[in-house]
């Protein structure tokens, strides 16, 4: 039958929502139904899950659904230290008990997760809000205002990867051989402002380098990763401050530059009458 009819019954409805938060290639499936179900071949296990109203608004930025669960949900543990670095998307599905026909009447991602004495309060966002949306990004400034291997800085970040093999990993630091950069200019601040990349359980985290320590051959990252272990390989890309100097010198990428660095440093606006 199809599930709208049983939706507008008055006795024949048996409604049951599933909630799928993936991450990569990752899935944490759950319902609120009082027991394990077993939808289009997938598993979904029965968990204390109270979600608030979907509602529709004009204004999408404040249409958040919160979600109250047990803060030992296994899929929370990801969130203790830190938030992901990677976008985690959730789904809910709703169909009726001896019924295959479904509908999903809210997706969307993860923005938020609070932690109390014995619950958790997930907030998300909707869809929508990952559309792109016009805005003032650029200034009048002399630094270079782009992001780093993006557009329209446009260096091609395969071109500066550095595989590394991890030798030690102690808190925020991780060590290698690889991290010792033979350059007079840029070796000693080679990584800092950049990334590190780790794939470990098919989900790809990345961490923000703040330290580059290239006699040492160690990295210092804002956060550790909750897996790396020595032995494991990760991918180090190096930093960019925004100048001219590392633009040109660094990534040989000055043409795309996009500060505007012989801005005048006196202000004809101060009041000085002879500027």
């Amino acid at each position: 039958m199809p599930y709208q009819d049983i939706e507008e019954s008055s006795h024949s409805g048996s409604p049951v929502e599933l909630y799928t938060f993936s991450r990569g290639v990752q899935e944490w499936r759950y319902t609120s139904f009082s027991e394990d179900i077993t939808f289009n071949n997938k598993n979904y296990t029965a968990a204390p899950i109270e979600r608030g109203k979907i509602e529709a608004t004009p204004d999408l930025g404040k249409v958040n659904l919160k979600i109250q669960t047990v803060r030992t949900l296994d899929f929370l543990t990801q969130y203790i230290a830190s938030s992901p670095s990677d976008v985690i998307n959730l789904v809910v599905t709703r169909f009726h008990l001896g019924d295959t026909d479904s509908t999903t009447p809210w997706r969307g991602r993860v923005t938020n997760v609070r932690f109390e004495e014995v619950e958790a309060t997930i907030t998300c966002q909707p869809i929508y809000t990952a559309v792109k949306r016009p805005g003032l990004r650029r200034v009048y400034q002399s630094s270079c205002p782009h992001v780093l291997y993006n557009s329209p800085c446009n260096i091609i970040q395969t071109n500066y990867t550095t595989t590394a093999q991890v030798t030690a990993v102690g808190g925020n630091t991780i060590t290698s051989p690889s991290f010792i950069i033979n350059n007079a200019n840029f070796g000693p601040e080679w990584f800092t402002g950049g990334m590190v990349l780790f794939t470990g359980n098919g989900v790809n985290d990345r961490r923000f380098i703040t330290d580059h320590n290239n006699s040492a051959g160690t990295i210092t990252v804002s956060l550790p990763f909750t897996d790396l272990t020595v032995g494991d390989s990760v991918s180090a890309f190096p930093g960019c401050d925004h100048t001219t100097v590392t633009c040109k010198g660094k990534f040989n990428n000055l043409n795309n530059y996009g500060g505007f660095p012989y801005i005048p440093d006196k202000n004809p606006m101060d009041g000085t009458p002879i500027f």
